[in-house]
């Protein structure tokens, strides 16, 4: 088991640091750029897209930073496992879509490999993560009763609340438009 999750930090925090110092993605080629972008292969424009977004590599980075992290200890590895989980199925997703026409399955299967690594420690620890479902599903209900017409109301009430906070949140736009610029 402790194999399985140094296995996972070491890949963890090796691709995390590969996104913070912004050295994963981005077009190693410039003369693909060049090219239509219908001549392209999907896995360059992509690593191209990638590359182009710090915010992208620094959050993604430290994600998979903080789930490598939270794998070394005993009392944080449940967490770390299910967001190491999360961000690995999220990259086999887009190394399926994307790199499989130029590098095959190779990164593929080393991100499934990596999956069932780590679904193999949520196995070992799946009576910790049953007591946690349970107390977290468990005696939920609400507490006011509300008449039918109520839930015919809420979508319409939901759909307008997006308006409401586009205008809410309209000067944290602003703001942040104007130091990206």
């Amino acid at each position: 088991m402790l194999a399985l999750r140094w296995y996972l930090i070491f890949y963890m925090i090796k691709y995390g640091w590969s996104k913070l110092t912004l050295g994963q993605f981005g077009v190693y080629d410039a003369s693909i750029l060049e090219q239509p972008i219908k001549d392209i292969d999907s896995f360059y424009v992509a690593w191209h897209l990638f590359g182009r977004s710090a915010f992208f590599n620094i959050s993604t980075g430290v994600l998979e930073i903080i789930g490598g992290l939270l794998l070394i200890f005993n009392r944080t590895v449940l967490i770390g496992a299910l967001l190491v989980l999360s961000i690995l199925t999220q990259i086999l997703i887009i190394d399926i879509a994307f790199t499989t026409g130029v590098l095959g399955l190779a990164l593929p299967i080393r991100i499934c490999g990596m999956i069932l690594s780590d679904l193999i420690i949520l196995l070992y620890y799946k009576d910790k993560i049953i007591i946690a479902w349970k107390s977290l599903t468990t005696g939920i209900g609400t507490k006011f009763k509300f008449k039918w017409w109520v839930f015919i109301i809420l979508p319409i009430i939901g759909f307008l609340m997006d308006f409401i906070f586009a205008i809410l949140t309209m000067p944290i736009k602003l703001f942040l438009n104007w130091i990206l610029k």
